[in-house]
């Protein structure tokens, strides 16, 4: 047991010493490297040197001189007299002056090619990966591909460029998707911009051939005449500050309600005044009513005051029944009804089309969801952004969309405004 413990204990030291060796700068890497290096080309110089010495006692052995080396100068000296030099062969001779020159110049060979095989170690240990991944990195960036990522476990310098590249990457890819959604913001604002001009303009259309039709027999009386020019004007009034609104903002997130006080019985008047004309343009028949007309009962009075936006209320008016009346066959309902212990205003609308495909119900409110429900009734295509609409402008408001079917058939939209001060 003893054993064991002793040798994880020395299992752990030797990895934490490999982790700081791995985890040590740079330069202080590359001075460790070539001092280990140093070392060991002093240590085989100094052996192959010893190796060269015993030769030469070898070659002077037979004529009684011993060979000895200089520690300081390398010089070699012979103890015996050197009148023995002149016996030796040539060819002894000669092996003798190149062992010295050989005993001088090994440290410098292997101290160089010591020197070149630590930076080539260095290279492969602490260089070769992070600047394969580094270069990859990049290569994959030249190819606009942003969908990898940079990993170098190493607080070095290296290590500290990999994260630093790998931040980079991640700060482009934010900004690309930063982009991209304000691309797809702005094409929801276009969308929006251009679903949310038709049904005003209908109801100016509307307003328009009444009076085109009904002004010149005289079947209009100057009251009803003054009276429709200034619904007239109101519309465009609106027209003229959601087109402003739309410019302004960048997504339908910055939308904030600007509430005022309106009371029900005239929040009940102006969407009468929005169907009246859509009624003189449209074979389809729109039914404005109240909560008595459902459930027979009254609970909510005209004179009731809520804190609405009237403006977003209008725009999600108008988009439930372009809807509606896309889909309607002959008939489209709008209810009202205000509950005063929730300071909540609901809005019906119901249409005696189709009705919603139920697996896809859930999803009638995502951006550009067409859905595969029947066609439109007037063979109109859609953007598939009006109940999108809707809902942002009913969270924004502090309420929810929610759509069903009626029980007679029909889609069955109901959405809530919350009409409290805060």
């Amino acid at each position: 047991m003893g054993s064991g413990l002793s040798v994880d204990w020395f299992d752990e030291k030797i990895g934490q010493i490999r982790n700081r060796i791995q985890n040590l700068s740079v330069k202080w890497a590359l001075a460790a490297y070539l001092l280990l290096a140093f070392f060991a080309a002093f240590v085989c110089a100094w052996f192959i040197q010893q190796l060269c010495i015993s030769r030469c006692n070898e070659i002077l052995y037979p004529y009684g001189v011993d060979v000895y080396r200089e520690q300081i100068t390398g010089n070699i000296y012979y103890a015996g007299t050197e009148a023995v030099m002149y016996l030796l062969s040539e060819r002894e001779r000669s092996e003798l002056l190149f062992l010295q020159i050989f005993i001088n110049i090994i440290p410098w060979i292997l101290t160089g090619c010591g020197a070149v095989c630590a930076a080539v170690i260095f290279y492969r240990k602490r260089l070769r990966r992070p600047c394969e991944i580094l270069k990859n990195g990049a290569a994959e960036m030249g190819r606009k591909n942003l969908d990898f990522e940079i990993s170098y476990d190493s607080r070095d310098e290296m290590g500290q460029l990999c994260r630093t590249f790998e931040q980079m990457r991640r700060e482009v890819v934010a900004d690309r998707e930063e982009l991209w959604r304000r691309i797809e913001d702005q094409k929801e604002i276009n969308a929006a911009f251009a679903h949310d001009m038709r049904t005003p303009l209908t109801v100016l259309r509307g307003y328009t051939e009444l009076l085109y039709r009904y002004a010149p027999e005289g079947k209009i009386s100057e009251e009803k005449l003054l009276s429709t020019l200034k619904l007239m004007s109101e519309h465009l009034k609106r027209l003229e500050d959601y087109t402003k609104t739309m410019r302004q903002i960048r997504s339908f997130e910055e939308i904030e309600p600007q509430k005022l006080q309106i009371t029900l019985g005239a929040l009940r008047l102006r969407v009468a005044e929005i169907a009246e004309p859509l009624n003189a343009v449209r074979d389809i028949r729109i039914l404005c009513g109240d909560r008595k007309d459902l459930y027979g009962d009254k609970k909510d009075t005209e004179e009731e005051i809520l804190m609405l936006d009237e403006s977003l209320f209008l725009e999600v008016l108008e988009n439930l029944v372009s809807n509606a009346l896309r889909y309607a066959k002959s008939r489209v309902e709008i209810f009202l009804e205000y509950k005063k212990e929730m300071e909540m205003l609901f809005l019906y609308v119901h249409d005696d089309g189709p009705g919603f495909d139920e697996k896809e119900r859930m999803s009638v409110t995502d951006p550009y969801f067409r859905g595969s429900r029947n066609e439109a009734a007037d063979g109109s295509d859609h953007f598939g952004i009006g109940l999108h609409i809707c809902r942002v402008i009913a969270e924004r408001h502090g309420g929810v969309v929610n759509a069903a079917n009626g029980m007679d058939g029909g889609a069955f939209v109901s959405v809530s405004f919350f009409c409290g001060k805060s």
